[in-house]
């Protein structure tokens, strides 16, 4: 009788956990449906390898990423960079010296058929080389999957105070005639 009682009550519980693991599942996905959940973890698994290999200065992976059509907006350029201007920055992938500290936070990420928005936080807390900084950056990547890869079509990033407000780009107030 105790063995069936046990029986029951660890059904039970493993019935009430199940919501519970679904729900946080899709937490860490924010929200993506269940049938992308695998493309969302390939997405971020690259979005995070991206700034792993920055860290160490090499920006390689992440040109590797990106189709030739690519587009780069960083928070510093007064206009987007081409996939050939990128390639000619980063040379032999080497774009900066190692030593970045930067935090990634996902922030969202929505899918239409095989394209993708990824948006996420950054905070660098020091630069390449050493120096210590408080930079934030909201940052979208658009991907578009080709076959069963996941590859970079659009990135855009402006810098933030710690209260979300805009900083550092000269054309977001610019008068457009």
């Amino acid at each position: 009788m105790a063995t069936k009682f046990f029986t029951i009550v660890l059904s039970m519980l493993a019935l009430l956990a199940m919501p519970i693991s679904t729900a946080a599942a899709q937490g860490s996905n924010l929200n993506v449906p269940p049938e992308r959940i695998t493309d969302a973890e390939k997405i971020w698994e690259q979005e995070l390898h991206i700034y792993e290999m920055r860290r160490g200065g090499d920006m390689g992976y992440y040109l590797s990423l990106a189709n030739p059509g690519y587009m780069a907006w960083p928070a510093p350029a007064d206009v987007p960079l081409s996939y050939k201007q990128l390639s000619a920055r980063i040379g032999d992938g080497q774009l900066m010296e190692a030593g970045e500290r930067i935090t990634v936070t996902k922030k969202g990420l929505s899918f239409d058929g095989d394209t993708a928005l990824a948006f996420f936080e950054t905070h660098r807390t020091q630069r390449a080389g050493g120096q210590a900084v408080d930079e934030r950056f909201e940052n979208i990547h658009v991907w578009v999957k080709r076959d069963e890869d996941w590859r970079l079509v659009a990135n855009m990033s402006r810098a933030v105070d710690e209260n979300r407000q805009r900083l550092g780009n000269p054309t977001i107030n610019r008068v457009v005639e």
